[in-house]
């Protein structure tokens, strides 16, 4: 899972409508405010914590992508096949998907072909633990480049809401768990951190437009930097309709509602201002199947007219594994350990969460402060749910899968 908020707007939205056009498009100035990437720089934290559920997230897709790279028009003799992991944070998730993607194509393509691994992500990215990783230094998951001559990995440290690398580059990209960060906050809510089934008509619009947006602005950057016949590969946050309740369920729901009551209480009891409660927004957006096909659906869309074609959509409830630890833990061995189960809940989901409190805080506190408060607060949070019982309070992740091709 990447984790990006960025604080500038996008300027216009009309200059992608015109995607083969030879103007540059550029429309981010200045570096994102929003977003820190939470433990000390190197020393692995996303890929030891999150890192362990996230790379479950391919799995779903993983047969539709080892099969899907064999079709990818590739001249081995005289071209580098490129492919692109956007929002890789420390690379831990993609490390086994991007070493059995590499293994097939060397199967086809032969061992004097030459791959580029490029991994995208923000410009205060843990690019140190990335390196760390792929180079071994940091063991877990093996590195692919330990076994395999002829691969090459490069950073990019961009975000994509502007073009990352040439046009007509890559072969393959993939993005998971990444899209649903918008460019900007497009709205504060008022009694919550996201949306809530309290939240106004006007608030839910706005981040629903906004989200619209910045899709479709992600997916033609990405169409411009494809070759015909690449394959893009999504693993979105989504919504789904609990079939049992017929209620709207989201990823991450348990967690977030629960942060944002404690954050309520916080405002309450006078630690934080109701001004910082207000300024402490997720500024993401988790998107319906209906809300991600449309740009493909619309064959008259700027998205349609780029060239990129949706090949398979597909919504899976991905089993938490937090969850599913505790429970081998206490069937195995009898022991009913809740607050393993919170400390590695909390330090897991603190990396895409501790910022967005940080940044909510006053800028007439000094860091420290805001750190001891944030400390103190995802603190709170797992002492909560250590008090819950995991069966309640567990996660499923939902997540909607794409595999589009540039036609």
């Amino acid at each position: 899972m990447s984790v990006r908020i960025f604080s500038s707007a996008i300027r216009t939205h009309l200059h992608f409508h015109k995607i083969h056009a030879d103007v540059s498009v550029r429309y981010y100035a200045g570096r994102p405010t929003a977003y820190v990437p939470y433990g000390k720089t190197g020393d692995g934290n996303y890929g030891s914590t999150l890192g362990k559920q996230s790379a479950d997230y391919t799995e779903p897709v993983r047969d539709k992508i080892l099969n899907g790279v064999k079709s990818i028009p590739f001249t081995a003799k005289d071209s580098v096949f490129n492919i692109g992991d956007y929002g890789a944070a420390d690379g831990s998730a993609s490390m086994a998907m991007i070493g059995q993607m590499l293994a097939t194509l060397k199967d086809q393509h032969g061992p004097e072909a030459q791959f580029q691994v490029i991994y995208e992500d923000s410009e205060v990215n843990d690019f140190n633990s990335l390196f760390k990783r792929t180079a071994g230094i940091i063991p877990e998951p093996p590195s692919y480049l330990l076994e395999m001559d002829n691969v090459y990995v490069l950073a990019a440290g961009t975000n994509f809401y502007k073009q990352c690398v040439p046009s007509n580059s890559m072969h393959f990209i993939m993005s998971m768990i990444a899209v649903h960060w918008l460019s900007k906050t497009p709205i504060h809510f008022k009694d919550s951190i996201y949306k809530y089934p309290e939240s106004s008509a006007e608030e839910e619009m706005a981040l629903e437009k906004q989200s619209e947006i910045d899709l479709e602005t992600f997916l033609l950057l990405r169409s411009r930097e494809m070759k015909k016949g690449g394959l893009l590969v999504l693993g979105a946050g989504c919504e789904t309709v609990d079939k049992s309740s017929g209620k709207i369920k989201y990823l991450s729901e348990t967690f977030i509602t629960l942060l944002t009551k404690v954050w309520q209480e916080y405002r309450e009891s006078g630690k934080i201002s109701k001004e910082e409660f207000f300024n402490t927004n997720l500024s993401f957006c988790l998107h319906s199947m209906a809300q991600l096909r449309k740009p493909f659906d619309d064959k008259m869309s700027a998205v349609s007219k780029s060239g990129l074609c949706l090949l398979s959509a597909e919504t899976v409830i991905n089993p938490d594994i937090f969850y599913t630890t505790w429970r081998e833990k206490k069937d195995k061995e009898g022991i009913d350990d809740r607050e393993e189960f919170a400390r590695m809940y909390t330090s897991a989901h603190r990396n895409w969460g501790n910022s967005t409190f940080m940044n909510g805080l006053s800028d007439s506190r000094s860091q420290e402060e805001k750190k001891k408060i944030v400390d103190e607060f995802y603190e709170s949070v797992e002492k909560r749910i250590s008090k819950l019982s995991p069966e309640e309070f567990k996660d499923d992740l939902r997540l909607t899968y794409l595999v589009i091709r540039k036609e």
